[in-house]
């Protein structure tokens, strides 16, 4: 349910992915949910850790980087950010149900 909802939300045009579209994403102030692949980089879930913190924004580990990258028609993606209220209300539902 959960790639399904992310790969609906990439075809609506809210979703961003990648390290710079993401970080541009926060610093606009368009971000409501951020996903990081379980396997990406310690530095990167570091890094992305303490900006969802500082933006008050909520991240959740799921998946590896090449479920995730499909998901949204990429290769792979470490992380990806929702910039739809209503796209990232639905996916936090989702992971919180357990539906992958």
């Amino acid at each position: 349910m959960v790639y399904h909802l992310l790969g609906l939300a990439r075809r609506a045009g809210h979703v961003q992915s990648g390290d710079a579209a993401v970080r541009s994403a926060i610093a606009r102030q368009k971000v409501f949910l951020l996903l990081i692949a379980a396997d990406a980089a310690q530095r990167t879930k570091k890094t992305f850790d303490e900006l969802s913190a500082s933006a008050g924004l909520p991240l959740y580990s799921i998946g590896s980087k090449t479920e995730l990258g499909t998901s949204i028609g990429k290769p792979h993606r470490s992380v990806v950010a929702i910039t739809e209220r209503n796209f990232a209300q639905g996916i936090v539902r989702a992971i919180e149900r357990g539906g992958m």
